[in-house]
Parts: structure tokens; sequence; C-alpha cells
């Protein structure tokens, strides 16, 4: 008996594995995914749109400041564009700067009356659109010579998919002229679509710009082509507390107002001419 219990033990312990072995896991290699490659974003540049201001055409009977008079700001273009009247349209206090307009025809060109200090010039801006959205203006160090300049914001494009404001950066001069030195579309409607890439990789979309990718849904891609651009959207904060300026634009993908992506850039100043830099890429 004892000869055979080793015997009996080990049948046993085969049929047992027999009986509860299980075939190896088959293991599917899955390829790698990796996202597109990124690079720096080189700052773009372009030489300012020069304009001197005109002194006065007459000696104007302009209207105070809402702060003179004790009044809440209120800057009306609508009352500009109808009453054919000189109107208070912006201000920059800390400069004592400000923006008239001067009497407005549908039939002439528009014509803004920049005070600052003692200065007065007469520029010809576009800055009436039907949204009738009011001129922006600051005082900042924005090529830290140690003066100031005067960014002002005009409103020039206004429709379905379109809304655009021109910058224009004033600088008083030693006889107490003033220049306008204007960022001109160029810069940012046809120097930044060649820095944004778009790249389809594993059944994946994606938007490019510098270090920055973002994700695109396919839907939002268009049949007929998919050339990035940045359309007709244009704004800007001015930061005068950080010497700065901003731009905030957005992009589409085919020349079109539908658009996909947000994107920002810092927006330098120097020696008549703008730079656009440190780029930020955002969703829409």
């Amino acid at each position: 008996m004892r000869t055979l219990l080793p015997v009996l033990l080990a049948l046993l312990l085969l049929t047992a594995c027999g009986t509860d072995a299980k075939p190896a896991m088959e293991v599917l290699e899955v390829p790698a995914f990796s996202l597109p490659e990124t690079a720096d974003a080189e700052p773009v540049s372009a030489p300012a749109v020069v304009t001197e201001g005109r002194a006065p055409a007459e000696d104007y009977d302009l209207p105070p400041s809402p702060a003179a008079v004790q009044e809440h700001p209120r800057y009306n273009m609508e009352r500009w564009a109808s009453g054919g009247v000189i109107e208070l349209l912006a201000e920059a206090p800390e400069a004592d700067a400000a923006f008239y307009g001067l009497p407005y025809s549908q039939d002439a060109q528009e014509t803004a009356l920049i005070r600052w200090g003692d200065s007065l010039a007469e520029f010809d801006w576009y800055f009436a659109t039907p949204r009738m959205f009011p001129p922006r203006m600051a005082a900042m160090d924005m090529d830290g010579d140690g003066e100031n300049e005067l960014a002002v914001l005009t409103y020039t494009g206004s429709g379905t998919g379109v809304s655009v404001y021109d910058l224009h950066v004033l600088e008083k001069n030693p006889d107490g002229t003033l220049t306008d030195y204007a960022m001109p579309g160029s810069l940012w409607q046809e120097q930044v679509p060649p820095l944004l890439r778009f790249v389809q990789t594993g059944g994946r979309n994606f938007l490019i710009l510098g270090r920055e990718l973002l994700e695109i849904d396919t839907d939002y891609i268009p049949e007929d082509g998919t050339a990035p651009s940045t359309g007709w959207i244009a704004d800007f904060r001015l930061l005068p507390e950080e010497r700065a300026v901003q731009l905030l634009g957005a992009v589409d993908l085919w020349k079109t107002t539908n658009y996909v992506a947000d994107y920002t850039a810092n927006v330098g100043y120097r020696d008549g001419v703008f730079t656009l830099s440190q780029f930020h890429l955002q969703s829409f």
C-alpha cells in the first residue's frame, strides 16, 4: 500500500493539471500613437503705416470730458453719426488725451481729432461701422524709451464672421505734433497663417501653432481644403499697467468664417516696427 500511494498521488495531480489548464492569452500589438512634432514659432514683424497728423482745420468748440462736468462717462457713437456734431468718443484721462469724432457725413471719410495734452491733430481713420463700437485708447510706454505712446483702437470691420480693430500708436514729437504708426493688417492676415499647421494622423486632426497643438473635431474639417487662415477677426487688449498690447485672433481652415480656434500674440512696437510673438492657441 505504501508503494502505491505515491503513484496514486502523482496520477491525481496530472489529472487536475490537465482539467484546469487554460491556453495562453494572445497579446495583440497595438501601434503606438505619437502626437505631431512641434517647434517654436518665430516672431513676425512689419513696418508701421506712418501718417503725420494734420493741424485742426478750424478752432473747434470741443465738448467737455464727462469727468469735468461730474457725469458718468458716455461715449455715444450713434449720436455722433446722426447728429452732425463733434462728439467725445473715447479718452485716456491718465494721459490727458481724448478722441473726438468730427461731424460725420456718409459721403466723406471719417475724421478723428486727437487731443493729447496741448497737442491737437486730425487723422482720416475708419471708425464707423454698422455696429458703431466706440474707439478705445490708453497711454503706455510701448517701446521702453521712457516716454508714453498713445495706443488707439478703431473698429473698422464688422459683419458675419468679421470683427476687426485697427491699432494705432501715436507718438508726440518735440514740436508737439502727433505722428500715427498704424499696425498693418497684413501682419496678422499674411504672416501669421504660415506659422499654422494642420496635421491628420492616426485618424485624428490637429491644429498646431508653435509648441501648442489643438485637436479639431472631424465635423469642423471642410471638404474642399484645409489651409489654415486667420480669417477676419482681430481684437486687442490694451494693458497699460503691464505696458503691453495683446492681439486676439481666430483661425479657420479654408479662408472662410467657420472658425475652429482662437489665438493670441503679444504685440511689440519699437522704432516704427510692429512685432508679434509669444503665440498661444486656444479652443474656439
